[in-house]
């Protein structure tokens, strides 16, 4: 079985499933920057910040925060 890379935005579940509460998005870029073994730089935080907004998976809490509630139904429009 071929296994693929994981992207920016399943790192960020992975996360966010093991801490089981809302993560400030500093922090939880600063996680994934880490666990991929990136730069902690400008140029990797704003892609990487850039391609949470545009996984679904992933709720904005307010204030700073996301989230990923496993109960949340994503329907196909």
């Amino acid at each position: 079985m071929i296994q693929r890379k994981k992207s920016e935005a399943d790192w960020a579940v992975e996360i966010l499933s093991e801490r089981k509460e809302a993560m400030n998005y500093r922090d939880l870029l600063e996680t994934i920057v880490e666990r991929m073994g990136r730069k902690n730089d400008p140029a990797s935080i704003t892609s990487i910040y850039t391609r949470l907004n545009l996984d679904n998976r992933l709720v904005y809490q307010g204030d700073g925060y996301w989230f990923y509630d496993v109960n949340r139904v994503v329907g196909k429009k």
